[in-house]
């Protein structure tokens, strides 16, 4: 697999406050297979191999390096891993079927094999990069069209197993960090007035839209009747909309709330870097608030924010248990994850006084 010092969401540079990554998934499926919810799993197995074959091929067009393998035959920890950090998604992970996946040494691109569809095209860079996430993504699935039939109509576009994807197949996402219209319970107006323009706005972390972590996935909910240049920029003015409300709730809690601000952040910082023991969802507000402050310039932090969204990710199960080769009991998770914060967390000093 990708190395773990090497990865997307590592990367500090074009850092951006509010949108956290930039990704599209493009949902294809081939002409000589049935879906994948009706094929067989010798079929299946025999898909995965003739998609698998193609990685060299791609990597030498990327000029990067790319990992292939059969995804479900990978230990459980690493598939849990993948599907935390992103990677990977939960339906690829429950699939009985026989299931694959070509990975980028970075982990930003991640083609999934037999998933909901044949071939589920992910790809995904920090910040404000739907463009360019977008150029990838196409140049991609050229290589995979010119090599394989695609299942395709020419009234309806790509077919696909869930009608909403129907058409271009693509989904794009954009992850916002949006702590100051969550802690003012503005969620779900927004969400409910998007919604009428085709647009979701999903929290990441958790089912409620008090999201632990106060990061949320906007993204297109259709694709059919849309050419892809339509859909990013629908989605492109409905995100720099929500962008600038963001913006304007956090400098009206500066303005506002700024002591009540200011001692959640300290606070938070101080019970991460002397707890001897944190849950999930305890590490996930905590970060989520320290990141609040350095975003809003409370606190200075190095080398940045984006160092906080990595440990995001790093305190999750999975990631903990394969790291230190611990027991997978929560007790023993919780002591893990708050050894690895006191010792991870960034140095911190007082930011800007406005």
């Amino acid at each position: 697999m990708a190395d773990k010092y090497n990865k997307w969401y590592m990367i500090t540079d074009g850092y951006d406050d509010v949108v956290i990554s930039s990704r599209i998934i493009l949902s294809r499926n081939l002409a000589d297979y049935d879906f994948s919810s009706r094929i067989e799993n010798d079929d299946a197995l025999r898909m995965v191999e003739k998609i698998r074959a193609l990685t060299p091929g791609l990597a030498g067009r990327e000029c990067t390096n790319y990992y292939s393998c059969i995804f479900n035959k990978l230990p459980q920890n690493e598939q849990e891993t993948l599907v935390e950090s992103g990677a990977v998604s939960q339906v690829l992970k429950n699939k009985k079927q026989g299931t694959g996946l070509i990975l980028s040494e970075d982990e930003s691109v991640s083609i999934m094999i037999n998933e909901a569809d044949h071939l589920k095209i992910q790809v995904v860079k920090a910040g404000n990069n739907m463009r360019e996430v977008y150029k990838i993504s196409d140049r991609i699935d050229n290589y995979f069209d010119n090599e394989l039939k695609y299942a395709y109509s020419e009234k309806y576009g790509y077919l696909t197993s869930s009608s909403a994807d129907v058409g271009t197949g693509l989904k794009a996402i954009y992850q916002l960090s949006l702590p100051a219209l969550a802690m003012s319970s503005k969620i779900q107006p927004i969400r409910d007035e998007v919604g009428k323009f085709g647009v979701a706005i999903d929290p990441i972390v958790t089912e409620s839209l008090k999201s632990s972590s106060f990061m949320f996935g906007i993204s297109n909910r259709r694709t059919l009747g849309l050419s892809e240049g339509d859909i990013l920029e629908n989605l492109d003015q409905i995100a720099g909309q929500i962008i600038e409300l963001e913006r304007k709730r956090r400098e009206s809690l500066l303005e506002n709330e700024r002591t009540d601000l200011e001692d959640k952040v300290y606070r938070s910082y101080g019970v991460m870097k002397y707890a001897r023991k944190i849950s999930l969802d305890d590490a996930l507000m905590l970060l989520a608030q320290l990141k609040l402050g350095a975003d809003t310039g409370i606190v200075a932090i190095s080398p940045g924010g984006m160092e906080l969204h990595r440990l995001m990710l790093e305190v999750k199960p999975a990631w903990l248990i394969k790291e230190y080769k611990c027991d997978d009991d929560q007790d023993t998770i919780d002591k893990v994850r708050a050894a690895h914060l006191n010792k991870r967390l960034p140095s911190l000093r007082p930011g800007r006084e406005d």
